[in-house]
């Protein structure tokens, strides 16, 4: 209302509002997009600076609520279907601060951190957790990204031909595992004799 009276754009009225949402779980989200940005930004501030000084959430005990604001940045990005380079925004936040808070490693542990959470959140879904961590360890930047690369991989494991894909993937990597020689990144053409490794080799 006072931001309104003052004259301030209707959006940016609604963000200074919006920025606290969600205020819990499965609460309202932004309804704008620039709601949507504060909220996110407020946030990540929130977590850097938090961490930076030491004040990590320890057992059962989070006086400062950084697990509802790392679920918060993450379910407006993914709801919202907004694509951020999470590791790009958190290292932004870190220089914000500058010698104010301790940086070395501090946006690595704050993205651990959030990214984390989202384990929890795709248990409750049903999804797998096999599924969340062979995501987890590409490391996507984007929440949205991690979130249709899980809903990819879990819905390829639907599939009748999923079991046997993976049963030949796994052997494929134990056999280059063993190996002792550094593996080319492109298929030589000239080795392959079967008609089915020819085919195999122009598809990859």
């Amino acid at each position: 209302y006072y931001a309104t009276h003052g004259g301030e754009a209707e959006d940016v009225a609604l963000a200074l509002n919006e920025q606290y949402m969600p205020r819990g779980a499965g609460a309202e989200l932004p309804s704008t997009l620039t709601g949507a940005a504060v909220a996110v930004a407020d946030k990540l501030d929130t977590l850097v600076g938090i961490f930076g000084i030491g004040m990590l959430p320890t057992g059962s005990k989070d006086p400062y609520a950084l697990r509802r604001a790392a679920l918060g940045v993450l379910r407006i990005l993914i709801e919202k279907q907004l694509d951020l380079d999470l590791v790009a925004a958190v290292n932004a936040a870190v220089e914000q601060y500058g010698d104010k808070v301790k940086a070395a490693g501090l946006a690595e542990q704050v993205l651990d951190f959030v990214f984390d959470r989202l384990r929890a959140r795709y248990e409750d879904e049903g999804v797998d957790v096999a599924v969340y961590q062979s995501v987890r360890a590409l490391k996507p930047s984007s929440p949205l990204d991690f979130d249709q690369r899980v809903q990819a991989v879990q819905a390829f494991r639907q599939l009748p031909e999923a079991e046997a894909l993976a049963a030949a993937n796994k052997r494929v990597s134990n056999i280059l595992a063993k190996t002792e020689d550094e593996v080319p990144p492109n298929v030589d053409a000239s080795l392959l004799v079967e008609a089915a490794e020819k085919a195999l080799g122009s598809a990859v």
